[in-house]
């Protein structure tokens, strides 16, 4: 009898470590989705941050006319400290370019490639845009 009562803390002693155990795995992993969570809006802004710039390029070669000079880069920064940087090259195969933008041999598309990155936190998202 005397042996057996040693037995029972033992016993109780790994059954609140296992149950410890997992609680903390369970915390582990709140804590990380936590913060993937609240990253997710920063993704957002970021993403529309780049729209923003690619609809500046595509503003500025639709209303600005061709024989004017035009920025081959827009940079903005927005006031809630999101910003965009913004590029547009001329195709390799069109015959009319703006005045000022310079052609690429990377840009495979009819007219003109626009590729706009906007920053958010540390978050980056990318558009791309041929036409």
């Amino acid at each position: 009898m005397k042996k057996q009562k040693g037995i029972s803390i033992l016993f109780i002693i790994l059954v609140t470590g296992v149950i410890f155990t997992v609680a903390l795995g369970i915390n582990s992993i709140s804590v990380q989705q936590t913060k993937i969570m609240g990253e997710i809006g920063h993704s957002l802004v970021s993403f529309y941050a780049a729209d923003s710039g690619a609809e500046r390029q595509l503003y500025s070669l639709f209303k600005i006319p061709p024989e004017s000079p035009h920025a081959s880069s827009y940079t903005e920064d927005f006031s809630n400290n999101a910003s965009f940087e913004a590029i547009v090259s001329c195709s390799n195969i069109s015959t009319s370019c703006y005045n000022g933008i310079a052609q690429q041999t990377s840009c495979d598309a009819s007219n003109y490639c626009i590729g706009s990155v906007g920053k958010y936190q540390k978050i980056k998202r990318a558009i791309e845009i041929k036409y």
